[in-house]
């Protein structure tokens, strides 16, 4: 994994990293952002990064008076939020391959330098060849003000940015820097000659109109070597009762995720443009193949899946996506009971494989995702809360990790953590696959609220590993008496006829999911109580 470092390391690699940042476009037409992340970095290597409170950065840097009062001027921290989104976006393009990460977390003022690489020894190759060809190449186009007033453009300006920045946290997914695509501001453009100037697979195009305090969205992604539209959406907000930032953040935020996430239309694209039967895979059609797996898991598609990821990364040992989607279906060895290899133990080659996702590529979310999900199940917890920090810093849009999130912090015991990361997970994905469900159904439970966690429990379906009939069944378990029993027999029944062993299938499923000792009496008595086991 990368190594984090605040002091010790050479003050010089970091001032050259710094000079990269600011002379590059995501930084060049913002003297103030420049000048900010400039005194961050500076006071941090002098050793002051302590002193980087909200007061001090708005006398020294934004040059307010002596009576500046942090907590009524929000000046520091909207332009921290920016500064935050202008060094993703540039990380996830032209400095992916740097040697050193700058980042400020949030919460604080105190930038994290990381070592990506040693930049001795790596060598020009390796750090700026760059194989662009595996990823989905795509422009935001700037979005057109409908407003009828000028004075709007700064919300079709604001949203376009933001898009831009949600889209660039899928790093499966190459988009374009909005200052390449600015010169098509108020063009009539035709999509096939853009896509060509550009290079581009797809277009992202659309629309912002203001009114009484309301506020609509259109966007619509169109084939850049067709000009056909792909899929086209429209978002309605009332800003009379919502942060017009908030409102920007998260409309862009569905938008990505609606085009990018690996269930999103361009995959989904790509996906059916190919024959799934055909041998000649690439290392990325391979993980676009795998990435349909999630959807309707089963013991057949994940051995298929599982030999097409090795594939992958024997193709791209260097395949970070594929080596984070690999270390998640060695875990369903366990988490489904599929395929099992015992030797090396399922785990130890989901952590192998997760920890080289993430030292390739430290801000992969998919690499993240994998890492915190093993850690956690190999009971890991204090590691698990870095990892999962870090996966939410990778990619805070990308639905299946926070549905996998919720899972484990219902688990946990911070159930208020787990309803939002739940929650957010069905803004981001209207239509999850089954074992999104899972997670409710197991905060319900913890909460006690045995109603809401069976209703979370239908709706999981076949989308889970060997089906939703234990989850059901615990939940029937504690409300038996109200619940027709013949439903409950026929439940039973589907259940023993997948498993053939039921309790020790349990036993492995609290084992594998470190259930509490407090969640674990309710679940087995409720299984009991059923004639589960």
């Amino acid at each position: 994994m990368p190594t984090v470092v605040t002091s010790s390391i050479n003050s010089s690699v970091v001032d050259e990293q710094l000079k990269r940042i600011l002379s590059s476009p995501h930084f060049s037409d913002t003297t103030r952002t420049k000048r900010f992340l400039s005194h961050l970095v500076n006071e941090t290597l002098a050793g002051r990064g302590e002193a980087l409170k909200g007061y001090a950065l708005g006398i020294d840097v934004f040059d307010k008076p002596e009576d500046f009062d942090p907590g009524v001027d929000t000046i520091v921290r909207v332009q921290a939020g920016k500064l935050r989104d202008r060094l993703d976006l540039y990380y996830a393009q032209e400095g992916q391959a740097d040697p050193v990460r700058i980042y400020v977390p949030k919460g604080s003022y105190t930038p994290v330098f990381e070592i990506a690489f040693d930049p001795e020894v790596a060598t020009a190759k390796d750090r700026y060849d760059t194989p662009r060809d595996k990823r989905t190449s795509l422009a935001v186009m700037p979005f057109d003000n409908l407003s009828g007033d000028p004075g709007q453009e700064y919300l079709a300006n604001g949203l376009t940015e933001e898009l831009i920045t949600a889209i660039a946290r899928f790093r499966e997914v190459s988009v374009m820097s909005r200052h390449v695509t600015y010169r098509y501001t108020d063009r009539l453009r035709d999509p096939r000659d853009v896509g060509q100037e550009l290079g581009v697979r797809y277009l992202v195009e659309g629309s912002v109109r203001h009114w009484n305090e309301r506020l609509r969205v259109v966007a619509q992604l169109v084939d850049a070597g067709s000009g056909e539209q792909v899929f086209s959406e429209s978002y309605d907000r009332d800003l009379s009762v919502e942060n017009l930032f908030a409102v920007q953040e998260d409309v862009a935020a569905r938008i990505a995720t609606e085009i990018a996430d690996p269930h999103g239309i361009v995959h989904r694209t790509r996906m059916g443009q190919r024959k799934a039967e055909t041998t000649a895979f690439d290392a990325y059609q391979c993980r676009l193949l795998a990435s349909e797996y999630w959807r309707h898991p089963t013991p057949e598609q994940h051995a298929r899946v599982r030999d097409l990821l090795e594939r992958a990364v024997q193709i791209d040992p260097d395949y970070a996506g594929a080596w984070g989607m690999l270390a998640i279906v060695y875990g369903d060895e366990l988490r489904g009971g599929f395929n099992v290899r015992p030797d090396p133990p399922p785990l130890s080659r989901a952590l192998e494989a997760a920890e080289t996702s993430v030292r390739l590529d430290s801000f992969n979310a998919t690499g993240q995702h994998a890492l915190f999900l093993t850690l956690y199940h190999l009971g890991r917890f204090d590691a698990f809360r870095h990892a999962a920090a870090k996966a939410l810093k990778a990619n805070p849009n990308y639905a299946d990790m926070l549905a996998d999130m919720a899972a484990c912090e219902a688990l946990r015991g911070d159930l208020d953590q787990g309803f939002n990361l739940h929650a957010r997970a069905l803004e981001l994905c209207p239509d999850p696959p089954g074992w999104y469900h899972a997670g409710a159904c197991l905060l319900h439970f913890r909460k006690g609220d045995f109603e809401a966690a069976l209703a979370s429990a239908r709706r999981v379906g076949h989308g889970m590993w060997n089906g939703s009939e234990m989850l059901i069944l615990m939940c029937l378990g504690q409300i038996a008496e109200r619940k027709d029993a013949q439903e409950i027999k026929q439940i039973v029944t589907n259940f023993h006829e997948k498993v053939p062993d039921p309790k020790a299938y349990t036993d492995a499923v609290v084992d594998v999911w470190q259930v509490p000792q407090e969640m674990r009496a309710p679940i087995y008595q409720g299984l009991r109580t059923t004639g589960a086991i």
